[in-house]
């Protein structure tokens, strides 16, 4: 008698061995998939990053000259460029609060989720500037002491779909 046909027990183990097939694929896919969104947004989180430092670089090239800064913090940095506008970069300390750039009294977020700013001040001779510097009079007037800043290095946490880039950038303001 010639049947055809599968046992229980071969049919048993066609579905067992698919079943393995299946999950070691959808495992790939998951994993593959994981890996794209990490890396969508290690790249979203560095090019909005680049994108602020290149801009704080490029203004903070501009700085008239050293009597124009008025505050030089850890956090906060507040100048007039050669045009003479009033610009402040400034972050609150918190993280994932945004990076603020005011231009003449009106501030803009520049940057969403901030981790960390810290803002550090070298003299020409590569020593750290230890003090704040701060005037409460109008920058560029008589009444601020020329700072003896030279170079701003800026350092900047930023976030991005959880994933987190760090990003520096060394500037000296052109006036001084």
């Amino acid at each position: 008698m010639n049947q055809k046909g599968v046992t229980l027990i071969e049919l048993m183990l066609s579905i067992v061995l698919i079943g393995i097939i299946a999950y070691v694929m959808s495992d790939a896919f998951v994993y593959s998939s994981r890996s794209v969104l990490t890396a969508n947004s290690v790249r979203d989180a560095t090019q909005t990053g680049r994108l602020a430092i290149d801009r704080m670089v490029r203004e903070i090239r501009n700085v008239q000259n050293n009597r124009c800064v008025q505050t030089a913090t850890g956090q906060t940095f507040r100048f007039v460029d050669g045009d003479n506008n009033n610009i402040t970069y400034s972050w609150n300390g918190v993280a994932g609060q945004p990076l603020t750039r005011t231009l003449n009294g009106t501030p803009n977020t520049m940057l969403d989720q901030v981790n960390n700013l810290v803002f550090t001040y070298y003299r020409n001779d590569a020593t750290a500037v230890g003090a704040p510097v701060t005037c409460a009079a109008t920058p560029c007037s008589p009444a601020c002491a020329p700072t003896d800043l030279w170079s701003v290095n800026i350092d900047l946490t930023t976030q991005s779909g959880g994933q987190t880039v760090q990003l520096r950038s060394q500037v000296h303001p052109g006036g001084f």
